[in-house]
């Protein structure tokens, strides 16, 4: 058995190849044609086809390499699936295309869905599916214990801090994953951007993106309590520093009006 990553130019973007008895399995592949086609002749290069291709969510960066296995198997969550169908994701794979000079191979496609919580057989592994919401709704984790690998998508990253579509479920999802690496940790956890990680680099990572956030709540709600309108409850919201860099402007902010949102909505 075999798991190995491989590393976009755009993003450091993850991929992962995981082999065994004649198969393989990718997860992610991208982003643009030439280093799919890198995934996919290192597979043939081991001698295990890629039997089945599965996308940690719907984020065009993440299912972009579908297209470049016709005869794989496409298996995802239920919300990863219906944004899919939907056309969305091919679509912004076109936009982004243009806009990064990139070739791709073509718009996703879905051809099974996998329930999370569960333990599903994909090609000749186990592998046990983990909600994990919070930077989109449909994210969700793949651990295969026979390589003792954990997928989380685009969580515990080196290289970018929490881009969140929900605080709290965001929070909800660190909170899980920091209770899986303390009492049962993976070998290894790969981010969807980044480098791999060991599971106590990346309980460090899940603890300072889970103290930003209850950082960055407080200081919102604390200010809208003292009668702050939104303006400089927003102002508040940029002190919750983020715990690291990230290579995409303005995503904190992004996150400070998100947390908006959801406190005002109450």
């Amino acid at each position: 058995m075999h798991v190995e990553r491989f590393e976009s130019a755009l993003w450091q973007t993850s991929s992962l190849l995981l082999v065994a008895d004649g198969e393989a399995v990718a997860i992610d592949p991208g982003i643009s044609r030439q280093e799919v086609e890198e995934l996919a002749a290192r597979a043939a290069e081991l001698g295990a086809p890629v039997t089945h291709v599965l996308a940690t969510h719907a984020d065009w960066d993440h299912v972009c390499g579908i297209a470049a296995f016709p005869g794989a198997v496409a298996a995802m969550g239920p919300l990863t699936a219906q944004a899919v169908a939907g056309g969305g994701p091919a679509e912004l794979i076109a936009r982004r295309a243009l806009e990064y000079g990139l070739e791709t191979v073509g718009p996703p496609r879905v051809d099974r869905t996998l329930a999370p919580g569960r333990a599903h057989h994909v090609g000749p592994f186990t592998v046990e599916t983990i909600a994990l919401a919070g930077h989109t709704p449909d994210g969700l984790g793949f651990r295969v214990r026979s390589l003792d690998v954990l997928a989380v998508g685009d969580h515990l990253s080196t290289v970018e801090f929490p881009f969140v579509s929900d605080t709290a479920a965001y929070r909800f999802t660190l909170a899980g994953l920091i209770d899986v690496l303390r009492h049962d940790p993976p070998a290894q956890v790969v981010p969807g951007h980044g480098p791999p990680l060991s599971a106590s680099q990346a309980l460090e990572i899940a603890e300072a993106d889970l103290a930003y956030l209850r950082a960055l709540r407080d200081a919102v709600a604390g200010a809208l309590a003292s009668g702050a309108d939104r303006e400089r409850a927003h102002e508040a919201g940029l002190e919750a520093q983020p715990p690291r860099p990230a290579e995409i402007a303005g995503v904190h902010a992004a996150n400070v009006e998100t947390q908006l949102d959801e406190l005002l909505e109450a």
